[in-house]
């Protein structure tokens, strides 16, 4: 596993709440587009960045593109720019799991993106009769 960064599970000292959300995720690096679904079961979304599983090696360090596609009431996509920051294998998979960290949002902010995330997290309740 050369080049993969260590297993960090169980640490959880990050600046931003995770959501466990399924969310199209399409991820161009060095030209190639990547075509992930972030899965609600075992990927997640924060305002720092998003993780997904791939086959595919993507390189450490990387500059990304990353367009949400779809993300509760967002009127567009959303376009953030990230680097890969983490990589590691999933033993029961095989798959790598990579953690993309968000550097630069183009057409929305951290906050906007925190504040949808919240929104689309929280259960709408039953209307009243």
């Amino acid at each position: 596993m050369s080049g993969d960064r260590p297993d960090r599970t169980g640490i959880e000292d990050r600046q931003h709440p995770r959501f466990k959300v399924k969310v199209p995720v399409y991820i161009s690096l060095g030209g190639e587009t990547y075509r992930k679904s972030v899965h609600l079961e075992s990927k997640d979304v924060s305002g720092g960045g998003l993780s997904f599983e791939t086959s595919t090696r993507i390189p450490l360090d990387s500059d990304s593109r990353v367009v949400i596609a779809r993300l509760g009431d967002l009127a567009e996509p959303v376009m953030i720019h990230g680097r890969v920051a983490y990589r590691g294998k999933n033993p029961d998979t095989g798959r790598y799991v990579v953690g993309l960290q968000f550097t630069r949002f183009v057409n929305t902010t951290r906050e906007e993106l925190l504040e949808h995330l919240y929104v689309w997290q929280t259960p709408t309740p039953p209307p009243r009769s």
